[in-house]
C-alpha cells in the first residue's frame, strides 16, 4: 500500500510540474530577489533604504511564497485543469509528515550554518555567498528534477552551480555575486518554464478544439 501511495505521489508531483508554470511563477521571485541584492549592493551606506532592505529580506520570502502559491493556483486553474483535469493526493500524516518536517529543518539548519560560517569570515578573493547559494540550490534542483521526471529540472540544477562558482571566482563582492546569481536563475527558471508551458498547451489542446 505504501508503495501505491508513494506512486501517486509521484505521478502528481510529475502531473504539478508538467505545464513549466511552478518554473515561471518561482523566476519573479528570483527576480524580485536579484533587485533586493542589487539595492544592498548599490544603496549608501548610511541611506535609509539600507536599513529598509536589512529588515525587508523575510518579509519578501514569506510574500514571495505565498505569490507563487497564489499565481500558481490561477495560471493552472486556467490552462492546465481544463486540459488534462485536476490532480491531487491526500496529504501525509503522522510520522511520514513528522519526518518531511525533520527533513526539510535539517536542510534548512544545515544552508543556515553555512550561511552563517561565510558571513563570519573576513573578505578575501572568493565570493562566499554566491557559491554556497549556487551548490545549495543546485541539489534541490536534481531532487526535483528525480521526483519529477522532468530533465529539464537537472539543466537548472547544473546551470545554479556553475553560476555559483563562476560568480565566486569573479571578483565581485558577495552582495554583487548574489544579484548576478538570482538574476541568472531567475533567466533560467524563466525560459525552462516557459519552453515547457509552450510543449504543454501545444500537446494539450482544450476539447473541443477551443482556444484560451
Amino acid at each position: 500500500m505504501a508503495d501505491v501511495i508513494e506512486k501517486i505521489e509521484k505521478r502528481t508531483v510529475q502531473y504539478y510540474f508538467s505545464d513549466g508554470i511552478p518554473e515561471m511563477a518561482w523566476s519573479v521571485v528570483a527576480l524580485l530577489m536579484a533587485l533586493y541584492f542589487l539595492g544592498l549592493a548599490t544603496a549608501p551606506a548610511n541611506s535609509p533604504w539600507t536599513f529598509v532592505l536589512d529588515v525587508g529580506l523575510l518579509p519578501l520570502f514569506i510574500f514571495g511564497g505565498w505569490a507563487v502559491n497564489k499565481v500558481t493556483r490561477t495560471l493552472k486553474r486556467k490552462l492546465t485543469y481544463p486540459r488534462t483535469g485536476y490532480v491531487s493526493y491526500r496529504k501525509p500524516e503522522g510520522k511520514r509528515r513528522v519526518r518531511r518536517a525533520a527533513l526539510a529543518g535539517g536542510v534548512a539548519g544545515v544552508f543556515g550554518a553555512l550561511l552563517a560560517f561565510a558571513l563570519s569570515r573576513g573578505s578575501g578573493d572568493l565570493a562566499r555567498m554566491p557559491l554556497l547559494s549556487g551548490l545549495a540550490f543546485a541539489p534541490v534542483f536534481i531532487f526535483l528534477a528525480g521526483r519529477a521526471g522532468a530533465p529539464r529540472l537537472y539543466i537548472l540544477g547544473a546551470v545554479s552551480a556553475a553560476a555559483g562558482i563562476a560568480l565566486a571566482l569573479s571578483g565581485w563582492g558577495d552582495l554583487q555575486g548574489l544579484a548576478a546569481f538570482y538574476g541568472i536563475v531567475a533567466a533560467a527558471l524563466f525560459v525552462s518554464g516557459f519552453i515547457a508551458c509552450r510543449r504543454y498547451l501545444r500537446e494539450n489542446p482544450l476539447p473541443g478544439g477551443a482556444a484560451r
